[in-house]
């Protein structure tokens, strides 16, 4: 099984990406017959343009064919996974505009198929401070429209992030980050067991997303 950690933030060597190598390290690669890779959104820049308007002129530029070769790798990425993990910061009680592009991407007429389709995503949300809940409250609410992905009941928000990855892997504890740790494994505990058991369904399941792709 194949699990995809996405890192939603634009920053080099963000947090959210750390937490996203935080979770890979402690339970993802502790996990007996799990692989896992992380998408960093801070590495493809030019998905910013998609859907965008710097091209107008119906000749292909340089930047096009990044863009395209862009696009092709994070939907290699999406294809091959079976289960999603949604990193994203709060930005000002937003969720980044590179994420979201990724996730118009990932619709029926944009990536060619539902490359997320009715795989299971944990989301978890990232502040510098005491904030977080937002990235996940918007993600559940819009993000499973076009992609069709299947949202986890459950989820984690990750505060004061750069005191909790100084802090030691202890989620049997019960002081404040390992209580956080512990959201985070039983989450992709949880997101396993959902990513199996969707698995043998999800053909099925997509041929009948894509009649109405939109989610009307």
């Amino acid at each position: 099984m194949n699990i995809l950690l996405i890192s939603a933030s634009q920053r080099d060597q963000s947090n959210s990406f750390k937490v996203a190598q935080h979770i890979k390290s402690n339970i993802l690669e502790t996990t007996p017959k799990l692989s896992s890779s992380i998408l960093d959104l801070s590495k493809y820049r030019h998905l910013l343009d998609h859907y965008g308007f710097e091209n107008n002129s119906g000749l292909e530029t340089n930047n096009d064919s990044l863009l395209a070769n862009e696009k092709d790798e994070v939907l290699a990425l999406l294809y091959s996974c079976d289960a999603v993990v949604f990193v994203t910061p709060e930005w000002g009680g937003m969720i980044p505009p590179a994420l979201v592009n990724l996730l118009l991407l990932t619709a029926n007429g944009s990536a060619n198929g539902l490359p997320l389709g009715h795989k299971p995503a944990f989301a978890v949300g990232v502040s510098a401070s005491g904030g977080g809940s937002n990235p996940v409250s918007l993600l559940k609410a819009y993000a499973a429209k076009n992609s069709h992905l299947t949202w986890l009941p459950l989820h984690a928000i990750v505060q004061n992030v750069e005191q909790f990855l100084e802090y030691p892997w202890s989620p049997d504890s019960i002081d404040r980050y390992s209580q956080v740790q512990s959201r985070l494994l039983v989450g992709i505990k949880s997101l396993v067991i959902y990513a199996n058991q969707l698995a043998p369904l999800r053909e099925e399941l997509v041929s009948l997303s894509k009649v109405h792709p939109f989610g009307q």
